[in-house]
């Protein structure tokens, strides 16, 4: 007779502990991809040309809405094919239920159309507004090609409006070229 009470409460004990299993296992499961592809392309086109990217491996999460992407490339491609922006992170991260995407671990962004490099360690891209931004307390940093260099945080950028703004500590070096000087001089007159 003791060992049937011993063996129902060990029955009861273990009962317990598959409930408690089950629901680790559901977080557990949320955390899974549902699927992982590795050396991906995803490419979204759109009305003015596409956006490229090229990944180690990417992992689809469709209950999160989510893809994560692991040692990134990207590139912009207009509708007549030229490459417009083009970079490379550690990760990223495509939110698909908004298509805004973010950026980490030591992003890299040239722009051909501004002759520029942004450097972060996070960038995101909010794509109904079309803004580029950094975290408020870190730096970004914008190397033109003709040698100027400004960074800051708070880093924010309106696309349509080609407006770059920074919120707090900026510093840098603005360097003007022939061109600026010769028209400085047209709009003093003699």
């Amino acid at each position: 007779m003791v060992w049937l009470v011993v063996f129902a409460g060990v029955l009861a004990a273990g009962c317990s502990l598959d409930y408690g299993d089950a629901a680790l296992d559901e977080e557990f499961d949320a955390e899974l991809p549902e699927a992982e592809l590795g050396d991906a392309v995803v490419t979204a086109v759109r009305e003015d040309g596409e956006i490229r990217i090229v990944a180690e491996r990417v992992q689809y999460f469709p209950s999160k809405q989510e893809q994560r992407l692991a040692e990134v490339r990207f590139e912009e491609i207009s509708r007549d094919g030229t490459v417009v922006t083009e970079g490379r992170s550690g990760h990223a991260r495509i939110f698909t239920d908004s298509d805004n995407v973010e950026f980490w671990d030591d992003v890299r962004l040239y722009s051909h159309e501004q002759r520029a490099w942004i450097y972060a360690e996070f960038l995101r891209y909010d794509h109904e507004a079309r803004v580029v931004s950094g975290r408020p307390d870190e730096r970004v940093s914008i190397e033109k090609d003709d040698g100027s260099v400004v960074s800051g945080l708070g880093f924010s950028a309106e696309l349509e409006l080609r407006d770059i703004s920074f919120g707090a500590d900026v510093r840098g070096t603005l360097v003007s070229s022939d061109d600026d000087d010769e028209n400085d001089d047209e709009d003093r007159g003699p």
